[in-house]
């Protein structure tokens, strides 16, 4: 690993590396998290949970029409270690990590109320607690997918390992079940993760300490397609680090593909077409212009995304300290919108959102 990549990783490190703390009694539901009340607020747009500074969440949304929700706190996640967010049959739905003891793992829940709160956090009935580690802190790290109808969750554990789970009819979870590879591609370290249904099937794409990017496909009958190596088929950009972050979208039979590097260029998009075969990466710098939003650096720590109206519309992180976040959008024309600095829609100021932390739905 180059020095430029060494402390790119130890920042990211940084970030998550806050106290532990001992994890609050968790509340049990009173009945299955999927039961909702019949009315909850408009999930429609581009919905964020975010890390602020210091370690508290905070959420909001680009609506439709192009403003921003007012940022709200969310005071019972405070303590999360990761989390994502998911749009489930018309409501949003939160999977998190507490850590606990030496850094041990529990695996939470909560679903947004009618009146815009949420509920209490709430165990996740089949799963169990993932040993810890007190010093690889990428683990937590924790993507949900709904495919078929049906909630998919994969995380990483205290040893760099993904795993994977699927939510039952009952809201109960099948137990843990290794989704990495033993040996080859895919078996190292994960660093990040993003999962996205195409055609029924969970398509996963990670990133890895040792630099790679990989991908697999957990196809309907619960079988997984071998790990690929995404650069082998995309090739290496010309200006290309360790990679940071990754998000993803299913749009039209296909998988649209976001990875954060700390090379001078920092944010690449790819596609993975109906066929399996791959585009190379397109720079997205180059046709967002983060520079006119008022972003004039390279390293992009952090991306989260989410398909919107059969658009992709991303909210990029840079590895600062002045909480600034920007928006843009991948058209279904190929065409991106120019980046704007979301701190000019909606005020952050309070909270301050750091670069890794963060979940989108859509």
């Amino acid at each position: 690993m180059s020095k430029a990549a060494a402390v790119a990783a130890a920042a990211l490190l940084a970030v998550a590396a806050a106290p532990a703390a001992a994890a609050p009694a968790v509340a049990a539901p009173a009945a299955s998290t999927r039961a909702v009340a019949q009315t909850v607020p408009d999930p429609a747009g581009l919905n964020l949970l975010l890390r602020a500074d210091p370690w508290k969440v905070v959420e909001t949304r680009r609506a439709p029409d192009r403003t921003w929700d007012a940022p709200r706190e969310v005071p019972q996640f405070a303590d999360l270690f990761y989390w994502t967010l998911t749009v489930d049959h018309g409501h949003k739905r939160m999977f998190g990590a507490q850590r606990y003891g030496y850094g041990n793992l529990r695996f939470v829940q909560s679903v947004e109320q009618a009146d815009g709160s949420w509920s209490a956090l709430a165990p996740m009935t089949g799963l169990t607690d993932l040993p810890g580690s007190t010093t690889y802190y990428q683990m937590g790290r924790v993507k949900a997918a709904q495919v078929g109808g049906r909630i998919q969750l994969l995380a990483i554990d205290p040893s760099g390992r993904l795993m994977h789970t699927t939510e039952l009819a009952d809201g109960s979870w099948q137990p843990w079940g290794v989704a990495s590879s033993a040996s080859g591609t895919g078996s190292g370290q994960f660093f990040s993760v993003a999962a996205a249904e195409v055609g029924g099937e969970l398509q996963v794409v990670g990133t890895l300490f040792s630099g790679e990017v990989v991908h697999a496909v957990r196809h309907a009958d619960g079988s997984w397609q071998p790990w690929g190596n995404v650069l082998g088929a995309t090739g290496t950009p010309a200006a290309w680090g360790l990679p940071t972050d990754v998000a993803v979208a299913g749009i039209n039979g296909q998988l649209q593909v976001v990875v954060c590097d700390n090379s001078q260029i920092g944010a690449y998009h790819a596609i993975r077409r109906s066929d399996g075969s791959w585009t190379r990466w397109g720079d997205i710098g180059s046709q967002a212009r983060f520079d006119r939003a008022g972003y004039y650096g390279s390293n992009l720590t952090g991306v989260d995304g989410a398909a919107v109206n059969g658009e992709f519309q991303l909210v990029f992180e840079p590895s600062t300290d002045a909480g600034d976040l920007y928006h843009t959008i991948r058209h279904a024309d190929g065409s991106w919108d120019l980046a704007g600095h979301v701190q000019n829609a909606v005020d952050l100021s309070r909270w301050r959102p750091v670069a890794v932390g963060a979940a989108a739905a859509g």
